[in-house]
């Protein structure tokens, strides 16, 4: 036979075993691999930095595992070198299975009596991370067979370099730590870039055998590894150069950073049903947010008699969006500190208020609008009897005032004028998800607060105003500065939001509730609003620039009061620094607050609201409508009697006149006469706000030096003229009776529980 005829059968053999390998290996290619995509898609640890590039977290996966992902191309090249070296020299040539490489293994193994050597390649040690052996099982020749299947599989549908990606990333190192880069920064506290040779090479044989290659406790065994490798990779060193090289100074202590935030962010993702990913810049300034909470444990500290033991901080940026600053509290504290005071419900108190009005505006109150601030009660059949923060009444005020002093009566009077369901649908709109269903439980005090709300919630909002009316889609990753922040929406024109930034900013408004605080005195254009909660659990303020929006809360999270003469201006101190600093930080980011284009400032009568006329003596200026400008009518409160001034208040006024100083106590021989309240009066005692804080006001005529007031038959107080009580309100029946030098007078109502 020839010699064509000889090889001829041989190459058709070998032609048709290539074909049925092609064949056989499309098919793999072909086949759905669902262990595979699952390995693939496996969570990985989430290295976390902030704006700054600062490393604030490695998340760990679970029970503590971390295994950090990096892309192959962004390895260095040495790494891949060397473990290709040590592990699987042949890796570039083989389709999974080194069958060179068995072979030697075998009679390796024959020779020693044992197993010495396994053969293993870097895709078949992948095989047994995706398929993982059965524990306690032995290794039989069936096992070992079944994983050169699995590698096989690998190689027919990812190329050399992606099968390199997975496996040094997959890796396990043992204490804790499963790939190059978690191994890198376990073992050394740096990154698979920052690398030694000599480190590389330890990384390479400690995998191989992590306890016989440990280098502090088998330090000769670790180095002759090391140099056998390093022996097929151009690498050399003494045993002195590379043990000092390859020991760590101290044990990494992985970084613990902004927690709160962190988890908020896990949380999210978890219940989205999404991995987050390997690596994520947040949009926070960790080294600011870190250096306001200790401001805050500072002031918490100055002020711990009076019960203030927790604080939380959130910052948003009003054009891209970005979160800030974001500190729930002490996240270590044995005191409740896994609480995220960011993202708690609390009660808003007063900061509720900019809502309220700036809805009123939207319904067609005027900024000159005078507000009774007056006794008043509201309700037909069950009454709500509010207090001013102080048991003051000021008589009539424009909005800008009432406002900007947190005066209570007006803030309740115009929310049962435009309607609670109606205010709740706006703060729908404001992203006060956590009302969603409060209905039920919420009345007129919705105006001071009684509500649950979160900071964010009323960050949020409260950059509105600076936002010219809209509210911002909150962004937790860096962007871009020229990024405009998507809209949540519109809630507010921006005319409506011009002209509540102009009330908050207003000094002189703020004073009669205030004073002329330094806090809110700052040199650049700012908003401020503060608010403790109807329970003296928390105090809360709010703050704003055109560029940044920063609220602020301290309290308890346990519900332990917080004595009341602590004010909120603690808080307020907090809001102000951290603006001092950001638009110190950001020149011209805090620019003036625009000026309404639909309203123009005209001069009013601050006791009318009116155009003034010849005889107002205050005038001040204030922003009308120009559609309404040329036709507003003048004052017809003041007029001139005797060739005095004198004013004529609307008939809501009396009884906050009978109360004052020189008023209340008619001619001698005038019977007693309760005026306030009738008999038979029904009132509503609300439990969400404090009971001390519940007051009636009963305003009674009548002859006489003093008058006594009994309460259900016991003695509550002597006064003098003007015959003025506030009595706490009880639920049930509270009987009334006002002695003096002439026969009693007595009244009777009820309160009921809301």
């Amino acid at each position: 036979m020839s010699f064509r005829n000889k090889i001829l059968p041989v190459l058709v053999t070998a032609g048709g075993c290539l074909l049925l390998w092609l064949a056989v290996r499309a098919g793999m290619a072909l086949l759905p691999f669902p262990r595979l995509e699952e390995f693939m898609s496996r969570p990985c640890s989430t290295r976390v930095y902030d704006r700054e590039g600062q490393l604030l977290q490695v998340l760990p996966l679970e029970d503590g595992l971390r295994r950090e992902w990096y892309a192959l191309s962004g390895l260095p090249a040495r790494i891949g070198e060397v473990f290709v070296a040590a592990e699987d020299r042949n890796f570039y040539r083989h389709g999974g299975i080194d069958f060179a490489a068995l072979i030697r293994a075998l009679f390796q193994n024959l020779s020693a009596g044992q197993a010495v050597s396994g053969a293993s390649t870097i895709t078949m040690q992948l095989a047994r991370m995706v398929v993982p052996r059965e524990a306690g099982k032995p290794v039989t020749l069936r096992v070992k067979a079944a994983e050169a299947w699995t590698a096989l599989r690998i190689e027919s549908k990812l190329s050399k370099e992606r099968i390199l990606e997975l496996y040094l990333n997959s890796v396990p190192f043992g204490s804790q730590a499963e790939g190059i880069g978690s191994a890198a920064r376990t073992f050394f506290g740096c990154t698979p870039a920052q690398l030694s040779d000599a480190r590389i090479h330890l990384l390479a044989v400690l995998l191989r055998r992590p306890a016989a290659y440990n280098p502090f406790t088998h330090p000769g065994a670790a180095y002759d590894a090391a140099m056998e490798t390093g022996g097929r990779t151009g690498f050399s060193a003494s045993r002195e150069e590379w043990l000092a090289e390859v020991s760590p100074p101290e044990r990494y202590v992985y970084p613990m950073r902004m927690p709160h935030f962190i988890n908020h962010i896990r949380e999210k993702a978890a219940g989205e049903g999404r991995n987050l990913p390997a690596e994520l810049r947040l949009s926070v300034d960790a080294s600011l947010t870190e250096a306001m909470e200790r401001e805050i444990n500072t002031r918490l500290e100055m002020n711990r008699d009076a019960r203030l033991s927790q604080g939380a901080l959130f910052a948003v940026d009003n054009y891209t969006g970005e979160i800030i600053c974001w500190s729930g509290g002490d996240f270590f504290s044995d005191d409740a500190g896994q609480i995220d005071g960011v993202t708690v419900r609390n009660q808003s108190g007063s900061t509720m208020k900019p809502f309220l009005y700036a809805a009123a505006l939207e319904q067609g109150f005027s900024p000159a609008t005078v507000f009774a601030d007056v006794p008043m009660d509201f309700g037909s059949e069950e009454v709500y009897v509010p207090l001013n923060f102080n048991n003051r009444y000021n008589g009539p005020v424009l909005m800008r005032t009432a406002l900007a002093s947190s005066l209570n009566i007006p803030a309740v009077y115009l929310l049962y004028r435009l309607g609670v369901d109606n205010f709740m649908g706006t703060l729908s709109q404001l992203g006060f998800d956590s009302l969603e269903g409060e209905r039920g439980r919420t009345g007129l005090s919705l105006a001071l607060g009684s509500g649950e709300v979160t900071l964010l919630e009323l960050t949020r909002a409260f950059s509105v105003f600076a936002r010219g009316g809209s509210i911002p889609e909150l962004r937790v990753e860096a962007v871009p500065d020229d990024c405009a922040a998507a809209e949540r929406g519109t809630v507010f024109s921006a005319d409506t939001a011009a002209v509540i930034c102009s009330m908050l900013s207003d000094r002189r408004a703020r004073a009669l509730g205030f004073g002329f605080a330094e806090v809110f005195n700052t040199p650049y254009p700012s908003i401020f609003k503060t608010g403790t909660s109807n329970q003296f659990q928390n105090i809360i303020a709010l703050g704003s620039t055109t560029r940044y929006t920063v609220g602020v809360w301290m309290g308890n999270f346990t519900g332990e009061t917080v004595l009341r003469e602590t004010g909120s201006s603690i808080p307020a101190g907090v809001v102000r620094l951290l603006l001092d600093t950001l638009t110190e930080r950001d020149t011209g980011s805090a620019r003036d607050f625009p000026e309404p284009a639909a309203y123009r400032k005209a001069p009013v009568c601050i006791v009318s609201g009116m155009a003034p006329g010849p005889l107002c003596t205050s005038v001040a200026g204030e922003y009308i409508p120009v559609a309404g400008l040329n036709s507003r009518q003048v004052c017809t409160w003041h007029y001139s009697a005797g060739g005095r001034v004198q004013v004529r208040y609307p008939p809501e006024y009396q009884r906050w006149l009978s109360g004052r100083e020189g008023a209340g106590s008619l001619s001698a021989g005038t019977r007693p006469e309760i005026l306030y309240p009738v008999d038979g009066a029904v009132f509503v005692w609300d439990p969400s706000i404090p009971a001390g804080s519940q007051k009636l006001r009963v305003d009674c005529t009548g002859y006489g030096r003093c008058a006594s007031l009994y309460v259900n038959g016991t003695l509550f107080e002597t006064v003098a003229p003007p015959f003025v009580w506030y009595v706490p309100l009880t639920p049930g029946t509270m009987h009334l009776e006002v002695r003096t030098e002439d026969p009693a007078a007595a009244s009777s109502v009820t309160v009921n529980v809301q």
